[in-house]
């Protein structure tokens, strides 16, 4: 496909770019509309990801997330491990009429989300961050990214 002629990025079917967003006092989020319409009463599903953001897939996303975890050997500790703690910290959201969602209030304490947030595509899920935590990550991480970009392509990963 090509991006360059104006394609919207729902049509895609992939989650891209960075938002910031601020919680209403009710810890409402207002999905942004670049990252895809999602009707009244759609079901989006939050779990806890990884570097301290809570991982938000669509409902053909995390199909094939429970299809990732379900393959996993549960005889290997650290698999089992993997699947109890991410299948724990599922939470299903619904989108509300002004295409908002309310944040689960412990897995974001746990994850250390305030009120001020970044949310982040991730291509086949998006990523909501506390926006302090997210400026110190890419503080942290940018930097390095013409290096990391190497390792990672010269290590044959896809």
């Amino acid at each position: 496909m090509d991006y360059s002629r104006g394609a919207r990025w729902e049509e895609v079917g992939k989650y891209f770019g960075t938002y910031g967003r601020s919680l209403d006092d009710k810890r409402r989020l207002q999905i942004p509309s670049r990252l895809g319409k999602f009707a009244p009463g759609a079901t989006l599903f939050a779990l806890q990801g990884f570097d301290g953001a809570l991982a938000v897939y669509d409902e053909e996303g995390f199909e094939k997330k429970l299809s990732e975890l379900e393959g996993r050997d549960f005889l290997d500790q650290d698999a089992r491990d993997y699947v109890r703690i991410t299948a724990a910290s599922v939470e299903p959201l619904q989108v509300d009429s002004h295409g908002r969602v309310q944040l689960p209030t412990e897995l974001a304490r746990r994850l250390g989300i305030g009120s001020e947030v970044a949310i982040i595509g991730a291509l086949d899920h998006f990523e909501i961050w506390d926006q302090k935590a997210y400026e110190d990550y890419l503080a942290r991480k940018a930097p390095g990214f013409e290096e990391l970009a190497e390792r990672v392509h010269r290590d044959g990963r896809p």
